[in-house]
């Protein structure tokens, strides 16, 4: 399965004048990305595809391979464990992740929301995502749609390069949200999104921005934080109210209604053009296949999903 959706490099979401020099100076400095390196590496990972007996089709074109390698910082093995996990995750949880298409009613429903949308580019280079919890019409559709847009925003943003290589940063606007918010997540689903989902995406969420959650989502708070690594607390903000929000972010980044220039409707209604610029890729995508094992994967991999000796064999592998 080859490059159905890799990056031209013009499909760059707000891109900004000095964007690629940066973008190199962090994928030197932090990714220890350079050309020999990102040569062998896709070799590298390649050729392990080819001769895991587990992987059955996926993508091998140079977009798709280095998110992996670039959320694994280039380390081999690594990077062959979070493909193995993400084809895993995906072939698990296929309501979630297959048949995202922007066309389909649910997810239409979902990106008119406006309730998930990428609206700007930090002086980071990273995407600033902001989720606007209130604009989730939970009388319509319930976690699995709302995991479902996730899903599709990921796939979409994780084939521009400069997400790979810059990272994320996410915002959560809590405002005005109410408790059927929380009601029509299933624990079931909570479980499962918090065990598995977010131990298969590979992003580097550099920054994570929650803003006015009510009181009587602490004890939620407080039972998805539990899952987090250590260094993705670190990672996570909480905001009373906008004005403590806006210190932290570039005003200029946010939408008309939080102090900046464009409107949210406005950021969406181009989102949505390039998602479904994007359906071709997101259905490709169903066509990648895994044999799935019996393990069960843990958010800590105390019971990991993969196979330790196929992933170690790549461990006496050298970059000359």
């Amino acid at each position: 399965m080859e490059a159905n959706g890799s990056d031209d490099g013009d499909s760059c979401l707000y891109k900004f004048d000095g964007l690629d020099q940066l973008l190199e100076q962090i994928s030197r400095d932090e990714l220890n990305e350079n050309d020999h390196v990102r040569r062998e590496s896709l070799r590298q990972m390649r050729d392990w595809i080819v001769q895991n007996p587990r992987i059955k089709n996926c993508r091998t074109d140079d977009s798709f391979l280095l998110r992996f390698l670039r959320v694994r910082k280039f380390s081999i093995p690594r990077a062959c464990e979070s493909l193995e996990k993400y084809l895993t995750m995906r072939q698990t949880y296929k309501k979630w992740c297959h048949n995202l298409d922007p066309l389909a009613r649910d997810l239409k429903d979902a990106l008119n929301y406006c309730s998930l949308l990428p609206i700007g580019r930090d002086k980071g280079g990273r995407i600033v995502v902001l989720g606007i919890v209130k604009n989730f019409n939970t009388q319509q559709y319930n976690s699995d749609t709302m995991i479902r847009l996730q899903m599709l925003v990921n796939e979409v943003l994780f084939e521009d390069q400069a997400n790979q290589i810059a990272g994320f940063t996410h915002i959560f606007d809590n405002s005005d949200m109410t408790m059927s918010h929380v009601t029509c997540w299933t624990l079931e689903n909570l479980s499962n999104y918090l065990r598995s989902v977010i131990n298969g995406v590979p992003i580097r969420l550099k920054e994570n921005h929650f803003c006015n959650v009510p009181s009587f989502a602490a004890q939620i708070r407080k039972f998805c934080l539990s899952f987090a690594s250590e260094k993705l607390k670190s990672r996570i903000h909480c905001h009373r109210n906008l004005e403590e929000l806006r210190q932290s972010i570039d005003v200029s980044v946010l939408p008309q209604e939080y102090g900046g220039k464009l409107s949210v409707e406005k950021l969406n209604e181009r989102f949505r053009e390039y998602v479904v610029s994007k359906r071709e890729m997101l259905l490709a995508l169903d066509q990648m296949q895994i044999e799935l094992g019996d393990k069960v994967e843990t958010v800590h991999g105390s019971v990991d999903i993969i196979d330790a000796g196929a992933v170690g064999s790549f461990r006496k592998l050298q970059i000359d």
